[in-house]
């Protein structure tokens, strides 16, 4: 979902089990959370992510948006816009496009007999099985062994830990969430909590830490995912 700028970290862990996740009312049919991005005390952008199901299929809607100014040294932005649709949790079809500070980067992905048919600035080819994307709105997608980038398409396979509970600064002050560490492909630290609900991130920019804390909780994400 973001830039690149992040340095490689020893992994806590290698291994992630996930008990059964708690399924949401089956009244639940639409939600959206958004976060602010922030580089120390300052905001840098915001974030947004809905998911609407009907039925088996569930359609997300993430926009990303970020201006970054250190000291005037530093200057640079980043819009993205990525559609993603999702049947039974595989991913059916998906359509990105990003403005990667002036370089224009797209992805379009759909699924056919074959498997997933992607292509993008990042990779062009043909990916099978059942893999994740790095919208992150689901704790779910930490037990699939490839992902796809949502800026570009390139398709990897991190390292994925567990480090384990971790207190995470949201605007609802500090929620008790569990830390995962993701390495290879993209560089980022995820914050879940107990109910698996995405709290937000952090990554490296420049050598500071950016971070994505939830700003509007909204609805429950991962029960409209998990139906």
């Amino acid at each position: 979902m973001f830039p690149d700028r992040r340095q490689f970290l020893a992994l806590a862990g290698s291994a992630i089990t996930f008990a059964s996740l708690p399924a949401g009312p089956a009244s639940a049919r639409t939600a959206m959370r958004r976060y602010s991005v922030l580089l120390g005390r300052s905001q840098v952008g915001q974030t947004s992510v809905r998911l609407t199901r009907s039925g088996a299929r569930v359609d997300a809607e993430i926009e990303v948006e970020l201006n970054l100014n250190i000291l005037g040294l530093i200057r640079f932005d980043y819009r993205l816009s990525n559609r993603e649709s999702w049947r039974g949790g595989v991913l059916q079809e998906l359509r990105s496009t990003t403005n990667n500070n002036g370089k224009p980067e797209q992805v379009t992905a759909r699924r056919t007999g074959r498997g997933l048919e992607i292509d993008g600035t990042g990779y062009q080819g043909i990916v099978e099985g059942n893999p994740a994307t790095t919208s992150y709105f689901t704790a779910d997608f930490l037990g699939r062994s490839t992902w796809i980038n949502t800026q570009n398409g390139d398709v990897f396979t991190p390292d994925i830990g567990r480090v384990g509970p971790a207190s995470f600064t949201t605007v609802e002050g500090d929620v008790p969430t569990t830390r995962y560490v993701i390495r290879g492909g993209v560089d980022i630290d995820l914050y879940y909590d107990r109910d698996y609900e995405w709290m937000g991130s952090s990554f490296n920019v420049a050598g500071r830490t950016a971070r994505i804390t939830m700003s509007d909780r909204g609805g429950a994400l991962n029960r409209i995912w998990l139906g």
